[in-house]
């Protein structure tokens, strides 16, 4: 939901895919849409004891050099056997050098 929100699509749009009506649809996921939305300016909250960070975006968010190389090692293992050995992540993260330590090889 938050993806489709991300790319555009209305209330209506999403409800469709749900069986719902569009406020139903708002209602429901408007409290993960505004986590979202708040998680890039407060990313990490304290736990109960105030002593502890705890993420509020996805891991990817914090290390996406490393989640770029857990997909392509599972995309690798899935396509042992076959002729295919592109990195999958090849072009996700633009702005950062290439890393040769972190690609995958076969």
């Amino acid at each position: 939901m938050i993806y489709e929100r991300e790319q555009g699509s209305s209330w209506a749009e999403i409800s469709q895919y749900l069986g719902t009506g569009p406020a139903e649809a708002e209602e429901r996921f408007a409290a993960n849409l505004d986590g979202w939305n708040t998680a890039f300016d407060v990313p990490y909250r304290l736990d109960d004891t105030g002593r502890k960070r705890i993420p509020q975006l996805p891991t990817a968010a914090y290390d996406p050099a490393l989640a770029c190389d857990y997909l392509d090692r599972w995309a690798y293992l899935q396509r042992l056997g076959t002729d295919q050995h592109q990195a999958v992540s090849s072009g996700l993260i633009m702005a950062a050098p290439e890393d040769e330590s972190s690609s995958v090889t076969p």
